[in-house]
């Protein structure tokens, strides 16, 4: 079960005219309960007790056609990133990161996005370092990829000078 694309109710997503939940709710032929903690520095927070395994959580999920709510473990849920190979989670930060700086289309090569307006220069220099070294880590892993060989032998070979050398065969 992937969990951004199951029905789920998120407790902390609920209108504010809807809390604070009754302590056992009967929805869609199951009991749910919900219990409370005391926050640190004052007030409360309400959670839903998983109907599987009464683990204190945040959002339910609901799985398959019948009447069974539970927890993330309960449903052996996994998130859509926990599916993307390594790469395509490398890639997908670094247009976040991009994104985070003004880059609304485009690809890793374009032009780096210029500081926006009321950034601060240090955060911006920090995100573009951060964004820089995962975008040569990205490329590395694309030639290590063509070549079929390991990230390591490529750095190897960048430190050494050695990476394009061109063979002639006779």
């Amino acid at each position: 079960m992937i969990c951004d694309a199951t029905p789920q109710i998120d407790i902390r997503q609920l209108p504010k005219e809807a809390r604070p939940l009754p302590e056992v709710i009967h929805f869609q032929g199951e009991r749910i309960l919900t219990t409370w903690t005391d926050m640190h520095f004052g007030g409360r927070r309400q959670w839903f007790l998983c109907p599987s395994c009464d683990r204190r959580c945040a959002v339910i999920y609901k799985k398959g056609r019948g009447p069974l709510w539970g927890c993330r473990l309960c449903m052996d849920g996994r998130y859509a990133s926990e599916h993307k190979s390594p790469q395509a989670r490398r890639l997908q930060k670094a247009f976040k990161l991009r994104e985070r700086l003004g880059q609304t289309e485009g690809n890793l090569h374009l032009p780096f996005p210029e500081r926006p307006r009321h950034m601060h220069h240090r955060t911006y220099e920090r995100i573009r370092a951060e964004a820089k070294a995962l975008e040569l880590e990205i490329g590395l892993h694309n030639i290590a990829y063509m070549r079929k060989c390991s990230v390591e032998t490529i750095r190897k070979k960048l430190a050494e000078g050695t990476l394009y050398e061109v063979r002639v065969i006779d």
